[in-house]
């Protein structure tokens, strides 16, 4: 078995993190994997992960459609990974005599970043049927029920993956202050950076020292060009690498995303692997290891209220009881990993 996963992005963003992670376990379990990213992200990709050799030693560059093919001629399965990936691999099939085996990790629906409107709709939308005989596969039923309720195909599921080596609990938490914890994408509007900065001004102001505020995912010059809320105390700590996103969720107490939906919300989960409680959108496919209440909360983030009431309750909940959540949400965690996931996918590349 000899795969290749066609990524052309420069690496740092959930859905690289998986292919990445996932990558490097199946290269240390002995089945020969590349990844293969397009020379524009190729230099990005390699610093972003130059934490994992079984990774790093395998990525491979192309530049075009004809040097894609020779990478793929050398494949048994090639995997796209985003929609863009796709027409890609459909290009550079034709160049390719003996063509192996097709497959898309669809980590999104894709469809759903751009309006209708935009060029880019039809090519996201296409993506799921445009070349034939190809096996969808994605890591959440929610992703595979959208899906196959708008394109009329079976999308076969695996398992979703953390990285325990990176993300492990930090059990010596603050016991003077409640640290909170989001991340900020001014980049990426569904990720709601304004609605997010709003809520944490609303609890900073409500609760004062009691709080200790942290957001990370972009530049402070990112907040203000922007023009998020961000007259209030809180402290921005830039865009991190996992080890920093992880260092950040061991100290913090909640960790909150208030996108308009998350498809995995990957970040959720590491927080709650870091000892972390998490605060997730309910719309999506969270609820593959969010319990209301037990070990986290999912909350509508459109009802700003409800979002503010249960962040409220949570700072207001005796100490024994945040522990619980916490020890609830690290029990939760245990049930991913990258090797669970790395093994469901061989199973399924074994059984196309």
């Amino acid at each position: 078995m000899k795969l290749l996963y066609v990524l052309p992005v420069k690496g740092g963003g959930g859905g690289a993190h998986s292919v990445a992670q996932e990558v490097n376990e199946l290269n240390k379990m002995g089945v020969e994997t590349k990844i293969a990213v397009n020379r524009e992200n190729y230099p990005s990709f390699l610093t972003c992960y130059s934490d994992m050799p079984n990774v790093s030693r395998n990525v491979v560059e192309f530049f075009d459609e004809q040097s894609l093919a020779d990478h793929i001629a050398n494949a048994t399965t090639v995997i796209c990974t985003i929609f863009t990936s796709v027409r890609l691999v459909k290009n550079a099939l034709e160049k390719v005599k003996n063509k192996p085996r097709v497959a898309y990790y669809a980590q999104d629906y894709e469809p759903l970043f751009v309006l209708p409107e935009n060029p880019l709709w039809a090519e996201a939308h296409a993506s799921y049927t445009m070349l034939p005989n190809m096996t969808v596969f994605a890591k959440t039923d929610w992703i595979r029920n959208v899906i196959t309720e708008n394109h009329g195909i079976e999308v076969k599921k695996v398992a979703p993956s953390i990285d325990h080596d990176v993300y492990y609990p930090g059990l010596n938490k603050s016991e003077s202050q409640i640290w909170i914890s989001a991340m900020v994408r001014p980049s990426t509007p569904r990720r709601a950076p304004e609605r997010t900065m709003r809520i944490l001004k609303n609890i900073k102001e409500q609760f004062g020292h009691q709080v200790n505020i942290n957001v990370f995912g972009c530049t402070d010059e990112a907040i203000f060009d922007n023009n998020l809320t961000s007259d209030f105390e809180y402290y921005n700590h830039g865009v991190l690498t996992r080890n920093q996103v992880s260092g950040l969720l061991r100290k913090s107490h909640l960790f909150i995303d208030l996108s308009d939906y998350q498809a995995f919300g990957r970040t959720g989960l590491e927080a709650m692997a870091c000892g972390c409680v998490s605060l997730v959108p309910v719309f999506g496919g969270t609820d593959e290891y969010i319990k209301h209440n037990e070990n986290g909360f999912a909350v509508d983030p459109r009802d700003e209220v409800e979002i503010y009431n249960t962040i409220s309750k949570f700072i207001d909940l005796p100490v024994e009881q945040k522990v619980e959540l916490q020890q609830q949400a690290i029990d939760r965690s245990q049930n991913f990993s990258v090797r669970k996931a790395a093994i469901s996918e061989v199973k399924l590349f074994t059984n196309i």
